[in-house]
């Protein structure tokens, strides 16, 4: 039986970071939140400044948790896939494998490792396919990562876990990502699908929805996650026992539609929609079948509520969470 009370996260200060902290917290177990760039301002937390490429750092720092999740990220920085990706990500499994302390090690992975969007998705995309991830630092850590979990389950029983997640959506991202004022938020970017006409209508920060379509003019389908699923997903990877060396795909039940989600959200933001096309995106499905079957995991958001919360919490007027790394 597990009997996890400790648990280190590292990249605690990203986007799913301080949710996650937060809500360990409020499950009871002590949190070592360790970060090397901001702190993690999560009250309850035992705060640690870790350079996930020092070793003997790492070591000390897992001798004391009965669970590690790995946050910590190289996003689109060529050094750090190095220094985080390969040589953090192999510090803190041999320091698993060496102290024997973690009962669990989990990974955050992401669906950048199948190739989402760029390559083509003809069927739903499963755990069991193969890694083809589209050209990037950042795909290419997940592989790395992804690659060292699952070997030093297999070759030094580190009861290893990886949750494979879509891209995940706090506070007000979607609406960021879907309206083309101000900054923007993930691929396409919508200036670049314009054509002169439309850039000089919407240079002056005149707003609309995107109602992104395929040349042929049918709607472009996307999966995504809200970050309060993904917690909810890492949560359940802690007290799930009998999953070690797996891999869940963690998403929305289903993708999304952005000419239905435009509409949603034009309606609420009193705005227009815009039509632009995109050449080369690619449709896909994440089946989060094994997730749900295995774990329990029920996904709360579908984008019509992801997008309505995004605007409650605009309507608040609260502060969006500082975020260490990569925006994206």
């Amino acid at each position: 039986m597990l009997k996890i009370k400790s648990v280190m996260v590292t990249g605690a200060s990203g986007k799913l970071g301080g949710p996650l902290c937060e809500a360990l917290v409020a499950e009871g177990y002590h949190v070592i939140a360790a970060d090397l760039r901001l702190p993690v301002g999560v009250a309850g937390v035992e705060e640690a400044c870790l350079d996930v490429a020092d070793a003997q750092a790492v070591e000390a720092l897992v001798a004391r948790s009965d669970a590690v999740i790995h946050l910590a990220s190289c996003k689109e920085s060529r050094e750090a896939v190095i220094d985080v990706s390969a040589r953090g990500t192999f510090n803190l499994l041999e320091a698993a494998a060496h102290t024997k302390k973690p009962q669990r090690v989990i990974l955050a992975s992401g669906d950048a490792v199948n190739g989402i969007y760029f390559n083509p998705q003809p069927v739903p995309i499963t755990e069991t396919m193969p890694m083809v991830a589209y050209p990037g630092y950042y795909p290419l850590s997940k592989v790395i990562e992804e690659t060292m979990f699952q070997e030093y389950f297999w070759q030094a029983g580190v009861p290893t876990v990886c949750l494979r997640m879509s891209w995940i959506q706090a506070e007000d991202d979607i609406l960021t990502h879907l309206t083309v004022a101000g900054d923007q938020f993930g691929v396409p970017v919508w200036s670049e699908l314009m054509n002169d006409q439309q850039r000089a209508e919407f240079s002056g920060g005149r707003d609309a929805v995107v109602a992104l379509r395929h040349p042929d003019g049918t709607p472009m389908r996307r999966h995504i996650v809200a970050v309060e699923d993904c917690v909810q997903s890492y949560l359940l990877a802690l007290r799930t026992e009998g999953i070690e060396g797996e891999t869940f795909m963690i998403a929305m039940n289903d993708p999304f539609n952005y000419v239905e989600a435009a509409a949603h959200a034009a309606k609420q933001l009193g705005l227009e929609t815009l039509d632009l096309v995109d050449p080369v995106g690619k449709d896909f499905c994440v089946d989060t079948t094994k997730a749900r079957y295995v774990l329990g995991y029920r996904p709360k958001y579908d984008i019509l509520g992801l997008i309505d919360k995004a605007v409650e919490f605009r309507r608040s007027g609260a502060q969006r969470r500082a975020r260490s790394g990569f925006k994206g």
